[in-house]
This record gives structure tokens, sequence and C-alpha cells, in this order.
């Protein structure tokens, strides 16, 4: 397999888990804010507190995951 090849099958993977650690813990945070919710019955407090703490830890893992990557090319 050429070089090239290579690395646009390792750039494809890259932004494949990108975006899988961008909506996974937004999708995680929002059922289970929903959840909360509705067990409680406490209207939309811990969806809206839940999806922050999802949008929070999806940045997060990305800034994580591009410190490591701008490590690596130095």
């Amino acid at each position: 397999m050429s070089k090239n090849k290579y690395t646009m099958y390792e750039n494809l993977i890259f932004l494949t888990q990108i975006g899988l650690m961008m909506a996974l813990p937004i999708v995680i945070c929002v059922l289970l804010g929903n959840y909360i919710d509705n067990k409680f019955g406490t209207g939309n407090i811990f969806l809206f507190i839940f999806i922050g703490l999802g949008v929070a830890s999806s940045f997060l893992n990305l800034y994580k995951i591009m410190m490591k990557i701008l490590n690596k090319r130095k």
C-alpha cells in the first residue's frame, strides 16, 4: 500500500474518532438528563445541566486529543 493511501486512511480514522468523541458524550448526557427529569418531574433543569456537561466533556476530549497530536509532531 502506498504511503499516500495509508495517510488517507489514517486521516479518515482520525476524523471518525473526533466525530464520535464529540457526539457520544452529548447524546449520552441528553438521554441521562431527560431520564432524570422524567423520573423526578423537574421539568428540563437536569436536561440543560447535562447538556452543558456533555458539551464541556466533548471539548475537553477534543483538546486532549489535539494536544497529543501536536506534541507528537514536535
